[in-house]
């Protein structure tokens, strides 16, 4: 088989943004535009390979922000400048009409959660006593780090002052934030990781993020991170956890089991006020079984005031969540497998008849996968699909590409005869295809093999 088949789709692929921003909006994704203010030296824009599609976004006009909010789900929070899609996300505030976008939206969705994500530079004591006239609202401040130093090593940032101050701001005026940053403790030392996240934690935050550094095979030498470093950041988080009474939550990290483990509790949040704690074990959600943190998770916080049945070192015993059906029950979980999945993979297997189905998986996934499939007793073969589009560091589902699952299965399919294969469905895009343009479905024409996103 040629293999230039996928640079070939690629190259004819239509690369108008529009559709993702639609697609984005029913996800309640509202993204605003790609202009950044900073210079991140681990932004991952830098480092994606020629042939690799992401659409970079200009302004996008009030007129457009007004269509795009009745696309939005008023029940479910509506995310701003998060990278969650295909669309390069910058920073929120560098929108002209940011503020006039914000009060848009709060007239359309009065009740409705806004979770802006930003670097925190342009949040003047103005902007943030604006924002609070905007709740209900969350910020998660992308800090990356908390000193001079670190911050213009990091980011480039010319007055890293700012976005200091506008952490004790938003503290000050009581908007519920929480912090994050990329781990690059061999540029700048761990003990500028900790001051960091001190710092984020005295202002009252909620939750601390702390992100392994992706790095490509296009990166700089210096940019790429010692992958044995992490496993001490995980101890580090944990430790902190702990000492500083709030979730400090590595990124990512594969849980040793599918067990329904607390990592950390938020302040001021039903679980909090219910005494539920870190590293509990959540054995039952209104006297149902969970299997998996996912299924624990949903279901307390689908659930109004839910009884919770927990096991803590040897006692076991249960406590209540007083809150509303839809609300977050204010716990941390780190993320493993959501059991519809295992429902919609035997569904798949019952109807192709299949008798020899594989899965496909990241790097990442495997382990969690193959446990999730024992637990829900299905039967299939499990297959670790290496990244080899960007190499580095990348092993999550989300950057594999159709010519890494066709390497992976066709080494597969030469020692036996699989009839069904299973494919991630956060490596493809609303329409089937992947970051490079290919589509799911040229997978299975060129395989003679059926292939199932799951």
């Amino acid at each position: 088989m040629d293999m230039n088949w996928h640079e070939n789709c690629s190259k004819s692929m239509v690369t108008d943004y529009y559709p993702y921003l639609l697609a984005a909006c029913q996800e309640n994704v509202l993204p605003l535009t790609s202009h950044c203010n900073l210079g991140c030296v681990f932004c991952s824009n830098q480092q994606n390979p020629e042939n690799v599609y992401t659409y970079r976004l200009p302004a996008i006009p009030l007129a457009t922000i007004r269509q795009l909010i009745s696309l939005l789900n008023p029940k479910e929070k509506v995310v701003i400048g998060e990278s969650a899609t295909r669309l390069d996300e910058g920073e929120p505030f560098t929108h002209p009409e940011i503020l006039a976008i914000l009060k848009l939206l709060r007239a359309a969705l009065p009740q409705t959660l806004l979770a802006i994500t930003t670097n925190g530079t342009l949040l003047s004591e103005e902007i943030i006593k604006e924002l609070a006239a905007l709740t209900p609202l969350e910020i998660t401040v992308s800090l990356n780090s908390a000193t001079t130093q670190g911050r213009r090593l990091l980011m480039h940032d010319k007055t890293p002052c700012r976005a200091l101050q506008a952490v004790a701001g938003i503290s000050r005026h009581d908007l519920p934030f929480h912090g994050s940053l990329v781990a690059m403790p061999h540029l700048v030392g761990l003990d500028d990781i900790k001051e960091t996240v001190f710092f984020l934690a005295r202002h009252g935050a909620r939750t601390i993020r702390i992100f392994l550094p992706g790095y490509t095979k296009f990166a700089p030498e210096k940019l790429k991170f010692p992958l044995q470093l992490w496993e001490q950041i995980v101890f580090l988080a944990q430790e902190w956890s702990a000492l500083l009474d709030l979730p400090v939550i590595p990124e990512p990290v594969v849980p040793e089991s599918l067990e329904p483990r607390v990592w950390g509790v938020m302040a001021h949040s039903p679980a909090k006020a219910a005494g539920l704690q870190a590293d509990d074990l959540i054995l039952a959600v209104d006297g149902k079984p969970v299997r998996t943190r996912v299924e624990a998770f949903l279901a307390t916080k689908n659930a109004a005031n839910p009884k919770l049945t927990i096991k803590r070192k040897a006692a076991e015993f249960s406590l209540q969540l007083k809150k509303e059906r839809g609300q977050a029950p204010g716990f941390v979980m780190l993320y493993d497998f959501a059991p519809r999945r295992a429902v919609q993979i035997q569904d798949q297997i019952r109807r192709h008849q299949a008798v020899k189905p594989l899965l496909l998986t990241s790097e990442f996934g495997t382990e969690i996968v193959q446990q999730a499939l024992k637990l829900f007793a299905v039967i299939a073969e499990v297959k670790m699909v290496p990244n080899q589009l960007f190499g580095g560091s990348i092993r999550a589902a989300g950057l594999l590409s159709v010519h890494d699952f066709y390497k992976a299965a066709k080494a597969a399919l030469s020692q036996k005869n699989y009839d069904l294969l299973f494919v991630p469905r956060e490596a493809f895009d609303h329409r089937g295809l992947d970051l490079t343009g290919q589509s799911v479905d040229s997978l299975a024409e060129a395989l003679k093999v059926p292939v199932v996103m799951i």
